[in-house]
């Protein structure tokens, strides 16, 4: 059994009134299931001795005395309170013989949720074809366990708090299931799940069991933080508290539990598939590893038997709790090996399309067979600096390149040498590139150099430097090993040689000067002089 007096110690509980302060604001049920329930003699109530309990709780100068004459007077839940102590203290050399020791040892939230449970449970109506008590007081006892160990592993402030909910977060079902059992029955023979039955309560009803069970707390005169853990007990967990979290967390747990132990005396696995899933769900909310979930419940299954006879409840079906849980940490296992899995795959996928993205990039910006940029590229980023060289009145030159008798030397030694020829040339232009000199392939023989903030000068001496270059390098081997050398005619033009009203025209201005060279001979170099072709010589180089 849990050790509530660690952190719940009776000082503590007694002296802080303000958690037990009556509350005088009514839950908003819905007025027909209000009206219900208002006037229905069969719902849970609480023997006298209970009832006497939390209205001490409720009491800001409530003292020890008062707790243990009111618990004396009924001798079983003295018993039960005995045999509680004992258990939790049982490393203690000296046991608890008193009833006083006894609270002293537990703490009042501890001692309020015995006597609760051990109140509620004791009332064991004729079984209808409804709600199976048996198995509702075995969940609410798991729960009321594992909200226990799981406040206490994250040091929330009140342990024995979260115990009383983790017991009463289900019990308007009790309360729904006494008030219509024909209806409810139905509901409860319907729903294949804890969550669906809550569904199919708000769609019949308007409101759920958990709304109904803070509604009933709040009628047996419970705590206004009693009252509003139930109503949240059924919210999902990241809409809470850390120590309301517990709660919720609980009765999930509780819920596997159950359905895991009638799986395995049906010899499936089904179940445990289930309990894995509930604990993946639950690890991140609640920040504790699956690991450490799996030895808090493993520590549980111990306790469960004692604090089950203690409190009168048929204790669950047994199971190699170990066994069941390291099969469940196996699966874990496997899943968190599949999620690595996947997300290498993801990660390899990203990379592919990384890659392609680029391969993309490349091949729209760059010409494949010489690597420099491509006519589209090239327009795009001349039109930049045409525009850029206007607005700030800044100079912008172009000089437009095509190599001599290429088409001959394509008919003649074939077109792959053409294309060495080509890269070749690339070569050669690729050494006159900068941040100054921009510059690619326009389409076939044709290459094309502009420099943003140059003028027709500084372009006409980069032209010159190229063409002597290409003089005194060879740009391909035939397959006899004759050297292949080119030359090339070169149009230039400048923004200052005239008006124009885009990029596209400077092109074609410096196309034209290129053509003028073309038919001086070749070899030449022609300028476009406002609006004027003016013919070249051949390069004397």
């Amino acid at each position: 059994m849990p050790t509530f007096a660690e952190q719940d110690s009776a000082t503590d509980s007694v002296a802080a009134s303000g958690d037990h302060a009556p509350d005088d604001t009514s839950l908003a049920l819905p007025e027909a299931l209000a009206e219900l329930l208002g006037t229905n003699r069969a719902l849970p109530s609480l023997p006298t001795a209970v009832m006497q309990i939390i209205a001490l709780a409720d009491t800001p100068d409530a003292n020890l005395q008062e707790f243990t004459a009111t618990i004396e007077r009924d001798p079983a839940l003295t018993l039960r309170m005995l045999g509680l102590a004992n258990s939790v203290f049982h490393a203690h050399d000296t046991p608890a013989n008193t009833c006083h020791e006894a609270i002293t040892r537990l703490g009042i939230d501890a001692t309020l949720s015995v006597a609760l449970g051990f109140g509620l449970a004791q009332q064991r109506p004729p079984q209808t074809p409804g709600l199976d008590l048996t198995r509702f007081w075995q969940r609410s006892l798991i729960s009321a366990l594992a909200s226990h160990t799981l406040a206490k592993h994250l040091s929330q402030p009140s342990p024995g708090r979260a115990f009383t909910l983790g017991l009463l977060q289900d019990i308007g079902m009790l309360a729904l299931d006494a008030c219509l059992p024909r209806g409810y029955a139905a509901l409860l023979s319907s729903a294949d799940s804890h969550d669906a039955l809550s569904a199919a309560e708000q769609k019949a009803w308007g409101c759920d069991h958990a709304l109904v069970g803070a509604w009933l707390a709040q009628h047996w005169g419970l705590s206004k933080r009693l009252v509003a853990g139930i109503a949240d007990s059924h919210l999902p967990l990241p809409q809470v508290s850390p120590e309301q979290r517990c709660v919720n967390a609980s009765r999930l747990l509780a819920e596997a539990w159950l359905d895991n132990a009638d799986g395995l005396a049906d010899h499936t696995d089904f179940d445990v598939v289930k309990l894995t899933r509930v604990l993946q769900c639950i690890s991140p909310a609640l920040e504790i590893d699956e690991d450490t979930l799996i030895e808090l419940l493993c520590g549980l299954q111990k306790t469960l038997p004692t604090t089950a006879e203690l409190m009168h409840i048929s204790c669950p079906l047994e199971f190699d709790a170990t066994r069941t849980l390291l099969r469940a940490k196996q699966q874990l296992h496997a899943h968190h090996l599949k999620l690595s899995q996947q997300l290498l795959d993801q990660r390899q996928e990203i990379e592919r399309l990384r890659l392609l993205q680029a391969d993309l990039a490349q091949r729209v910006r760059y010409d494949p067979l010489t690597g420099l940029y491509n006519r589209a590229h090239l327009e795009v980023l001349l039109e930049q600096h045409f525009r850029d060289a206007l607005d700030q009145q800044r100079e912008l030159s172009l000089v437009f390149i095509d190599l001599d008798y290429f088409k001959q030397l394509n008919d003649r030694y074939g077109h792959r040498l053409g294309d060495d020829v080509l890269k070749g040339f690339a070569d050669l232009l690729r050494e006159q590139l900068s941040d100054r000199v921009l510059g690619g392939r326009y389409g076939g023989e044709e290459f094309l150099l502009f420099l943003p903030g140059a003028g027709r000068d500084t372009a006409e001496r980069l032209a010159k430097a190229l063409q002597q270059r290409m003089a005194g390098s060879t740009l391909a081997t035939t397959p006899g090993q004759k050297e292949i050398r080119v030359s090339a005619s070169m149009g230039i033009v400048s923004l200052a040689d005239n008006v124009f009203a885009n990029a596209e025209d400077l092109i074609q201005a410096a196309d034209q000067a290129m053509y003028v060279a073309k038919h001086a001979g070749r070899a030449c170099i022609a300028h476009y002089l406002s609006g004027v072709l003016t013919q070249g010589q051949p390069n004397s180089a």
